[in-house]
């Protein structure tokens, strides 16, 4: 009797014009590649735009695999299924802008993580418009990653190098932060089995983490007192991590880092790339 194959993970990639350098792009596929997970290329057009093709996008995975040596320079669009076991879907949907887009898209669907590219210019980080948020992602967990065009990154994007060492996770005593940094935990695990997990409190003492089974939780962290966005930047800094990771205190760790929380802030400041995990 044949065996049943768990489904894969989903990873959405909401490309995004207005980001020229790729790196949110190679992120996404070297991710997808590294844990083996299926990637979908999201293109949001507006009503008058031109005609969509199934292959929009997959060009661009194809020239990305051919410069990171992992495709011959011929090779088809379907080939890297068979070669790399990598999926690859490209999606459009028709919406009054990119905003709102990427946010109806994700509305209805299983996704684990998605991958955005945001602008070195502040005032056009917070693409996501947050005036969509009703109705939408209400049943999603999903994790976001942000990254910015002209920062640093783990991934290069001319070779496909990984460089995953060290992630910052800033915790606040007042979340319960047991599953969110499990689930940071298991991601890196995926991506860079040697990842290391540094925690960091801004305030006057640790607080008590319990495992699920109430149990303490032996992870090391670090206290810090200060303004929390300068402190958190300045550890990151100091320690010279690869990632920034915030649980964020609702659900959707999408909007919570768009609408004006300490994970929005670290975000407008920041140049490492940033990962929004919900605790909820």
């Amino acid at each position: 009797m044949a065996s049943l194959k768990a489904p894969r993970a989903t990873i959405v990639h909401a490309m995004n014009p207005a980001a020229s350098g790729g790196l949110a792009f190679a992120h996404a596929l070297k991710i997808t590649l590294a844990s083996k997970s299926q990637l979908c290329l999201l293109h949001v057009r507006g009503e008058d735009d031109a005609y969509f093709s199934r292959t929009q996008g997959l060009r661009q995975v194809r020239d990305a695999l051919v410069r990171w040596n992992l495709l011959a320079k011929d090779a088809p669009y379907d080939h890297w299924e068979e070669r790399l076991d990598l999926q690859v879907s490209s999606v459009s949907i028709t919406a009054r802008n990119a905003r709102a887009g990427v946010l109806e898209f994700l509305d209805d669907r299983q996704c684990e993580l998605v991958v955005l590219a945001t602008h070195e210019n502040r005032a056009l980080t917070r693409w996501l418009d947050v005036s969509v948020q009703q109705g939408v992602l209400r049943k999603a967990r999903m994790m976001s990653l942000f990254l910015r065009d002209g920062s640093r990154g783990f991934v290069d994007v001319e070779t496909g190098a990984l460089a995953l060492k060290k992630a910052l996770v800033p915790i606040d005593g007042a979340l319960p932060c047991t599953v969110a940094i499990r689930r940071i935990q298991a991601i890196l695990k995926l991506i860079a089995s040697d990842a290391l997990v540094q925690l960091l409190h801004v305030g006057d003492s640790a607080p008590q983490l319990a495992d699920e089974n109430g149990e303490p939780l032996n992870l090391p962290i670090i206290v810090r007192k200060g303004a929390v966005v300068d402190t958190i930047l300045k550890v990151a800094d100091d320690l010279k991590v690869d990632v920034i990771a915030m649980p964020t205190a609702g659900r959707h760790g999408l909007l919570d880092a768009v609408r004006g929380s300490t994970t929005a802030r670290v975000l407008d400041d920041a140049s490492w790339p940033l990962l929004a995990v919900p605790v909820g």
